[in-house]
């Protein structure tokens, strides 16, 4: 094969791939996890009415520092396949933290993979900053499905609690010598 001919098929290899169907990630869908700013727990879901992948983001914005306890997410593993689930910050869509596993239906501290129970949990965040929760995946079943999970997030304390607290110990050290020595 000539030079001219290795070129020529090349060009034609080139601009058949450009036409070719493309796999493309579906279009994020925002959604708004209303019930975090309170410091409580919000649930998160989707249900679908066909096969097909998604990108789904469940925002929120704190009032205050807090402390995500635990984010929990559950599908039917045969009609809903996860492909990531985890939290993001909203200005540069960074991670936060570490992005969920899959975990065992009875143990969710053990990698379990296809259990179809995902969860994260021990993330600070930032008061007045915007975040998101991302789920993605795709949907298996072609006569409908959902999915769905849980939010929880407690407040963090503020250093004056952890200075009452530290005081309130010194108090009781120094009662419990005094009562010692007496």
């Amino acid at each position: 094969m000539n030079m001219t001919t290795k070129a020529a098929l090349a060009a034609i290899a080139l601009t058949a791939s450009m036409f070719a169907p493309q796999a493309q990630a579906a279009t994020p869908v925002d959604h708004a996890l209303v019930n975090l700013i309170d410091f409580n727990s919000d649930n998160l879901g989707n249900s679908f009415a066909g096969a097909g992948d998604f990108s789904d983001h469940f925002t929120f914005t704190t009032d205050a520092s807090a402390y995500i306890t635990d984010a929990l997410l559950h599908t039917v593993k045969t009609e809903v396949t996860i492909s990531s689930f985890g939290l993001y910050l909203a200005s540069n869509n960074s991670l936060v933290g570490s992005s969920a596993i899959e975990v065992s239906e009875t143990d969710s501290s053990v990698a379990q993979a296809g259990s179809g129970y995902w969860r994260f949990s021990g993330v600070n965040i930032a008061a007045n900053t915007d975040y998101y929760v991302a789920v993605n995946g795709s949907v298996l079943s072609t006569s409908g499905t959902a999915y769905g999970g849980t939010v929880f997030i407690t407040a963090v304390p503020e250093p004056e609690t952890y200075a009452m607290l530290l005081g309130g110990l010194g108090i009781m050290a120094f009662l419990a010598r005094r009562r010692k020595a007496a």
